[in-house]
């Protein structure tokens, strides 16, 4: 080959491998961000109304309680429910944990848990006295008489948690990051 040659035959196979490499590398970075990092939802109830409206798409962040075992108080987590699809729903109980849960109202280890973030008063329900297990969260909706949450089927089991809800991000003009209310507990 000759001297000449050999630049434009490296000018080539970089022009090569930048046409392949970059998007494959691209992929790949995605399939893994899809994967282990992020991932996309949709709300398809009004159970937790208002906090989170019918239609919205949102965002979960996978693994958020790697480091921390559990959710903290307040914060809306996606979960494999019952059925094995996802459910999203706020986080009200953790492990240890006494919870007395009439009409719909939660008393908290010794006070009622202050929430503002439910859409209209609890209607009447049957009570509930529970002290939460080890590694169980004890999740409700904020629209409590449209609900099936831990009432219904229970503490959800930390294995089952797939992430945080982080923000709301369709449609643009609703969208917006979610963080957990300030409320005694």
């Amino acid at each position: 080959m000759s001297a000449s040659a050999q630049p434009a035959a490296r000018r080539r196979a970089l022009r090569i491998a930048i046409r392949v490499v970059v998007p494959v590398v691209f992929a790949l970075s995605l399939y893994y961000l899809f994967t282990h990092v992020i991932r996309f939802g949709y709300i398809v109830s009004g159970s937790m109304e208002p906090t989170l409206e019918q239609g919205e798409y949102y965002v979960v962040r996978l693994h958020a309680y790697r480091n921390q075992s559990l959710p903290e108080r307040g914060q809306i987590i996606v979960f494999e429910g019952p059925d094995g699809s996802p459910y999203v729903k706020r986080v009200v109980g953790l492990p240890g944990d006494r919870l007395y849960i009439v009409g719909g109202n939660v008393w908290l280890n010794g006070g009622w848990l202050t929430e503002p973030y439910l859409k209209e008063r609890p209607g009447l329900s049957p009570p509930i006295t529970l002290e939460m297990p080890e590694d169980r969260v004890f999740v409700l909706g904020d629209n409590r008489n449209l609900s099936e949450d831990s009432r219904d089927y229970g503490p959800v089991p930390a294995d089952n948690i797939i992430g945080l809800v982080t923000r709301i991000v369709w449609p643009l003009r609703q969208a917006r990051v979610l963080a957990p209310p300030d409320h005694n507990g």
